[in-house]
């Protein structure tokens, strides 16, 4: 029976690694269905409810920046259950239109909150004109873009002269101690405590592979750049786990 396990779990291991290879768009959004029923309780339970503090350091920054614009137009992509278009949408006057790839997370999104506008769409075609938005923000979905580069030349496409992307993301901490302790986490009990509560132990397998995979700090701000925008900087957060970047058009 043990064996079984273990061969299951390598399995799993091996099918997140072939996943972050090929990353098919198709394959991204059956993983998000399969998770979204536990999605929002496992997010708050692994990052220990930081996560809510990193959205809120995002609306902040965006606050500052639209503080002239009485009625910014806002676009969240990759949204899944909505909590960043939530947290964007406290902007004063803002109105927000959130987008996300998987039809199950979009219909938890539809319930917790109403007065959000959803598109099922995907990000490197958006379904929405030239210079519509001031802000197009993403959270923790960044990294799943089947084609990055392309995904980043969209957001740039429909926002403003002028306009913001905030992007949040997972970051390994660049301390060694720190980063040591973290893939401790992330790789071995991160993914057993998420298969308490949750069917797919792939989705939590293919986390830290995705997370390792994708450009950090000035390799992602660098493509930024390349794709159109004119500035970009990071900001890490809460000793280097998350990371947020800010670019403008």
């Amino acid at each position: 029976m043990v064996k079984k396990v273990n061969m299951a779990v390598s399995q799993s291991k091996e099918s997140a690694k072939s996943l972050n290879q090929t990353k098919s768009r198709a394959s991204i959004q059956r993983m998000f269905d399969e998770v979204a029923p536990t999605y929002d309780f496992l997010n708050h339970l692994l990052s220990l409810g930081i996560d809510n503090y990193w959205r809120a350091k995002a609306t902040s920054k965006a606050k500052k920046l639209l503080e002239k614009n009485p009625a910014p137009r806002i676009l969240d992509v990759a949204t899944g259950t909505g909590d960043l278009a939530d947290s964007m949408a406290k902007i004063s006057g803002a109105k927000v239109t959130a987008l996300d790839l998987s039809p199950e997370m979009l219909a938890i999104a539809r319930k917790k909150y109403p007065q959000i506008t959803f598109f099922e769409g995907y990000a490197e075609k958006l379904p929405f004109q030239d210079a519509s938005f001031d802000v197009v923000s993403a959270g923790f979905g960044v990294r799943n873009f089947e084609d990055l580069g392309k995904g980043m030349r969209e957001f740039h496409r429909v926002l403003k002269p002028g306009g913001y992307a905030f992007i949040i993301e997972p970051m390994i901490p660049r301390n060694e101690v720190m980063k040591k302790l973290y893939l401790i986490y992330f790789k071995k009990v991160l993914p057993k405590i998420a298969g308490l509560f949750s069917k797919s132990s792939f989705a939590y397998d293919y986390l830290p592979h995705s997370v390792e995979k994708f450009p950090q700090t000035t390799a992602f701000t660098a493509i930024l750049k390349k794709n159109g925008f004119k500035t970009a900087e990071f900001f890490p957060m809460t000793f280097e786990t998350s990371i947020l970047y800010i670019a403008s058009k």
